[in-house]
């Protein structure tokens, strides 16, 4: 299925939760380490002693790993589809780490998982079969 402009109706979703994901990470990310979200009592069972590094890694890993892959998708640059796998897989990294680290399981970080694993899903090559192989031998 093709949208208007040729693009494949898969990128558009694509970079939709990618953009989803990069605004959500680096939105909390700012909010963890200037204080606008308050230290919960699961902080004690992490390594951190308090949110900021969380934070830093919250914006720049995984927001700034979304962000390149919606920039990406939306310049439809070779590569774009890696960016993409990438980033949905640093997602699932943090989320699962997050859900070990604070031996809880909250509705957003069940939003999270899906958000990046639908992405990794939908990416063509990620393989909820949009294809898009690259060829050993080219």
């Amino acid at each position: 299925m093709e949208h208007r402009r040729g693009v494949p109706h898969r990128y558009g979703i694509v970079l939709g939760l990618q953009l989803f994901n990069a605004i959500s990470a680096i939105g909390g990310g700012i909010a963890l380490m200037i204080g606008l979200i308050d230290q919960p009592v699961w902080v004690t069972h992490t390594a951190f002693p308090d949110l900021y590094l969380p934070g830093v890694i919250l914006f720049a890993i995984v927001g700034g790993s979304a962000l390149v892959a919606a920039l990406a998708m939306a310049k439809r640059v070779v590569g774009r589809e890696l960016a993409s796998i990438l980033a949905g897989v640093v997602m699932l990294a943090w989320i699962i780490g997050e859900i070990a680290s604070i031996r809880g399981l909250h509705v957003l970080q069940a939003v999270y998982l899906v958000t990046g694993a639908v992405a990794i899903w939908l990416t063509p090559g990620g393989d909820g079969s949009g294809q898009r192989r690259v060829d050993p031998g080219a």
